[in-house]
This record gives structure tokens, C-alpha cells and sequence, in this order.
């Protein structure tokens, strides 16, 4: 399908181009911008750098993805990793601009960081934040900075923790998920318990903390207020991966309050920072040591896990968006989107069913719409509506290839014949839906449009 409406990358960025260039241009930016009328020195507003059009090379055309060869997709997956996340309001990708103005230490920005997080996601005293690369990032930062703690002959030597005393991490099996690499590429042992009294039993000497999987704990024997009375009591820590679970943005500091250690977010999801970003809250101890266990710092097992003055100037715009508002007003957003796919289709007969929303799911808090083909007026299934959006050029709607786990390596030991069939939900096979919160402006209305095509070109029953 050529999409035909007036959403243009090019004509958007040249009009951005012509907003910004005579705000920005260098002759604004003369050595008399520097100082005042009174002679005192101030900052110039930008690095010498606007924002200007590509004329030539990698973004010239506007449309950077087609200069690539590889399809961009509206969102309507979720803000999973391998499709790119969330989308960046405005304002954020504003504050990633003047990230960009100048240098600065990074520690020192990181701590005035953990600062402002900590007042705006109200937590405990003697709380603080951490802007790290992800959630996966803050977890190999945390775990390895309760193990080194601030002792620098450990810092480098990890993941060999061989000789430290505490290397030990319990885990409730039910709470194994892929991320628990992220405990184990530390060096840390993860020992499996089922139940409160295992649990117990398992601290010994060289017991660490608790890991606490928030998604995942309607699944497990002990909550997360027990986990962390037992943790207490044993003189550990706790470690709370609470990753995809706001909204609600209460979370953000109801976590924290109920004594955990450390609870991380990502920041790349429906808080809607930068991709690459995740906040970290914890005991002012503890952010330290995770500090010195990362980026910029060198010879460290976080290294890898870098994160950019500007990654951090708009993750912390993204979370305060996200704190200050008005959640009703955001899915009362969602609805009238999904009501531009309803009216476009209802001659179809095809008729929206009830939004599914449960504002208090453990994690991906967001409504779920879906819609019904009369199998008596159309000869197409919702699994084949799904692939022919995903199908959609030069913007594909939606991908059929967006499992979360992301690319597999080859199992050598793997028996032969085709892989298992992941299991699914039983469906309605004349019931499709997809989520509408990463969906920008405009887009449900391509979508909509698309739709109208599909059914107009589906056999009749």
C-alpha cells in the first residue's frame, strides 16, 4: 500500500529546518553573546552547531530509513526493545538538544540527577537516583556495586569474585526470567527457592540479597513486603526489576517506600525517555557504589553500560512528563483514537468490542483494543488482518517478527525437526486488536485508512 496522506518525513524536517535556523544561526552566536551588557560572562545558547537541513549524504532525501533500505513501523506492538521502544515528546528530544550545548563532568551530573529523581519520584530519605543505560544496565551496576562496594581492588576484578564475601543471590523460581543474566554476568551465584520458609533457609554467610521480579510476582510464594521482612531480618539487601510496571506512576515511589534496597524502571518505555536510559532509585550508599561501577569510570565490569549528558538531560524531562500527568486525559487520548479505526470500518461490518484495560496489571499498563469481523459479511480472519498491516509499505503497521527476546543463536543440541510453536492465548480468529499508546499523531488515521483498503479488498462471505 502507498500510503497517501500528507505525512511526509521531508517536508516536516525542512519545515523544521526553517523554525529553528534563524534562531540558531551563527551569526547569533557571536563572541558578544558571551558576555552581557554589563560585561559579566555568560553561556552562549547553543555549541556553535544549529540545527540546519541535510543537503547532501545519509538524511538528505528525509526519509533516512528508505536511504538504509529497511522499513520503519507505526507502533503498535508495545515498547518493546526490538522494535525501538517508545516514542519522545517533543520536549524530550528538546532537552537531548541542549544536552548537546556543552561539556560536563558526568559524575557531577549524575549525582545533581539522582538528586532531582529522587524529589520528583518522592523517595525515602537517604534515597537517591541513577540514570543508567536500561533497566538490564542498572541491575549489572547494582548487583556488581553490593558486591564491590566501594573497595577498588574488587571493582576491577569483577566478575572474578572469587575471595568476596558475598556472592550469593536468592531468587524466587518462579521470578527466573532473561534477565536475571544481568545478576549473573556479575559473577553472582543465583540460588532458587519456592517457598518462605526455603527462602529463610537458604541465607547463609555468603548470601548477597533477595531478587525480587515485580512483573512476575502474582507467580511466586513471597511478595515483595515479605521478601523484603526477610531481608531485613538477615541483614541483605533487596533488589526490586520493576522494569515495565509503570503506570501507574505511583510505583515510582511506592516501591522504594516499602523498603527495597534498590528498584529499577526503564526509561525507555511508558515513561517515553530516550531508548537507552533506565532510573536506578536507591540507598545513597548504594547509587555510589553502582556509580563507581559504571561509565565514565574505566576498568569497570559497567563500562559498556555508558550513558550521554544528553540521555540524561531528557530522561529526566520524560520522567517528570511522566509523573506530572493527567493519566485520564491520556487514555481518554487512546479512545478517540481507537474511534477514528472504529467509524472508519464499522460499514465493514466489522464492530468494536470493549476496551480491556486493567489499570493495575503488574507491568504494560495500557488499554488493549480489539475489534469483531462478521465472518457472515467478510472472508478474512484477524490473524490475516494483522500480517496485512504488518505487510504495509513503505510504513508497515505493526510487526509479526517483534517477539521481545529479540534474535536466537543456533543450538547445536537442539533435536532436529522445526522449532516448537509458540504457544498463544486461544483467539477468536475473526478478532483482531493491537494497543494505540506508541501510536504519534496522525497515525491512527493511517492505520484507519489502511484498514479501509484491507476490508475493501477482502473477498465477501
Amino acid at each position: 500500500m502507498n500510503l497517501g496522506s500528507g505525512w511526509n518525513r521531508r517536508s516536516f524536517l525542512s519545515m523544521l529546518a526553517a523554525a529553528t535556523g534563524n534562531l540558531l544561526s551563527p551569526s547569533r552566536l557571536n563572541a558578544e553573546g558571551m558576555f552581557s551588557k554589563k560585561g559579566k560572562q555568560t553561556i552562549p545558547p547553543v555549541d556553535g552547531h544549529p540545527i540546519v537541513p541535510i543537503t547532501s549524504g545519509l538524511g538528505s532525501t528525509g526519509d533516512i530509513y528508505a536511504e538504509l533500505g529497511v522499513t520503519p513501523l507505526i507502533n503498535i506492538n508495545g515498547t518493546v526493545t526490538v522494535i525501538g521502544g517508545s516514542v519522545m515528546r517533543p520536549e524530550v528530544m528538546e532537552l537531548m538538544r541542549q544536552g548537546n550545548q556543552h561539556f560536563v563532568l558526568i559524575n557531577e551530573l549524575e549525582v545533581a540527577a539522582g538528586k532531582f529523581i529522587a524529589k520528583l519520584c518522592k523517595s525515602p530519605e537517604g534515597y537517591t537516583g541513577l540514570v543508567t543505560a536500561g533497566a538490564a544496565a542498572a541491575m549489572v551496576v547494582g548487583y556488581a556495586g553490593m558486591m564491590t562496594e566501594d573497595l577498588e581492588p574488587r571493582i576491577t576484578s569483577c566478575p572474578d569474585v572469587s575471595g568476596f564475601p558475598r556472592t550469593e543471590v536468592i531468587i524466587q523460581k518462579s521470578h527466573r526470567y532473561p534477565f536475571d543474566h544481568q545478576i549473573r554476568q556479575t559473577g553472582a551465584k543465583l540460588v532458587e527457592v519456592e517457598t518462605r520458609e526455603e527462602m529463610i533457609a537458604a541465607i547463609n554467610p555468603k548470601t548477597l540479597a533477595i531478587h525480587f521480579t515485580n512483573i512476575l510476582s502474582d507467580r511466586g510464594k513471597v511478595s515483595g513486603p515479605e521478601t523484603v521482612a526477610i531481608a531485613k531480618a538477615h541483614n541483605i539487601y533487596t533488589f526490586n526489576d520493576a522494569s515495565a510496571d509503570v503506570p501507574p506512576k505511583e510505583r515510582l515511589w511506592e516501591y522504594p517506600a516499602l523498603g527495597f534496597d534498590m528498584v529499577t524502571f526503564s526509561g525507555g518505555k511508558d515513561i517515553c525517555g530516550p531508548q537507552a536510559s533506565g532510573v536506578l532509585i536507591g540507598k545513597e550508599e548504594l547509587i555510589r557504589w553502582s556509580m563507581l561501577n559504571m561509565s565514565p569510570q574505566e576498568d569497570r565490569i559497567g563500562r559498556p553500560c555508558k550513558v550521554g549528558k544528553e540521555t540524561i538531560f531528557a530522561l529526566l524531562k520524560a520522567l517528570e512528563l511522566f509523573v506530572n500527568q493527567d493519566y485520564d486525559s491520556v487514555l481518554k487520548m487512546y479512545d478517540a483514537r481507537a474511534q477514528v479505526i472504529t467509524d472508519a470500518i464499522k460499514k465493514f461490518g466489522v464492530t468494536a468490542l470493549p476496551r480491556e484495560f486493567n489499570p493495575q496489571a503488574l507491568g504494560n499498563v495500557t488499554p488493549h483494543y480489539s475489534w469483531h469481523i462478521d465472518p457472515a459479511k467478510l472472508k478474512i480472519t484477524g490473524p490475516e488482518v494483522m500480517q496485512k498491516l504488518a505487510d504495509t509499505k513503505p510504513v508497515g503497521i505493526g510487526s509479526m517478527g517483534a517477539g521481545a527476546s529479540g534474535l536466537r543463536g543456533r543450538n547445536p543440541d537442539a533435536p532436529a525437526g522445526p522449532p516448537p510453536e509458540r504457544r498463544r492465548r486461544p483467539s477468536d480468529p475473526s478478532v483482531f486488536g493491537f494497543a494505540l499508546w506508541q501510536i504519534k499523531d496522525g497515525e491512527d488515521k493511517i492505520i484507519a485508512d489502511r484498514l479501509v483498503q484491507i476490508f475493501s479488498e477482502a473477498p465477501k462471505a
